[in-house]
């Protein structure tokens, strides 16, 4: 199993992911590129520098617009970070950022979804964002898209092992 971390590349941070049962850590900066740009523009020439240097791009969501450019017309591996777009829950239903057009748009293109585990630690209201997960867990099954669990822990603290992670992903329904 691999790992995604928000750390500069160590041989402790290595160390204690082999420990922890990972396969393969990959670090900021060395191996992926963190993408958190607010416009096409400026986010296209992020992604054509990173792959130019043969790094995986790895894209934070932050608005439903930036989401759907990203899927539909750019190279970029991974998105992560869905369940935080929408500051509010519908009355009738929770708002998880993923629909079945980006749903069927992802699987097309072969990106994968990632859940943060740092995200769920860090959460202020866990309950909400754990629905929104598991929303997200049972579209992406229902149209065949590829889903993901890293730690993309900050700290050395904030690593898990790959046996957790497992875990917790049997429990979203992964």
């Amino acid at each position: 199993m691999e790992d995604y971390v928000f750390m500069k590349k160590s041989v402790e941070v290595e160390k204690l992911a082999a420990e922890l049962g990972f396969t393969k850590v990959n670090f900021l900066d060395s191996e992926f590129i963190l993408l958190k740009e607010k416009t096409p523009k400026e986010l296209l020439k992020e992604i054509e520098f990173a792959k130019n240097k043969k790094l995986k791009t790895i894209f934070k969501a932050d608005s439903e617009e930036m989401l759907r450019f990203v899927l539909e017309r750019t190279s970029t591996d991974i998105v992560y970070g869905l369940e935080n777009i929408h500051p509010k829950d519908s009355t009738h239903f929770v708002r998880g950022g993923l629909d079945q057009v980006l749903c069927t748009i992802t699987a097309e293109k072969n990106k994968i979804l990632a859940i943060s585990f740092a995200d769920i630690l860090n959460s202020q209201d866990r309950k909400k964002l754990l629905a929104r997960i598991k929303f997200n867990v049972k579209l992406c099954k229902k149209y065949k898209v590829q889903i993901t669990l890293c730690s993309f822990a900050g700290s050395l603290e904030g690593m898990r092992s790959a046996k957790d992670l497992r875990a917790f992903g049997r429990i979203l329904g992964l």
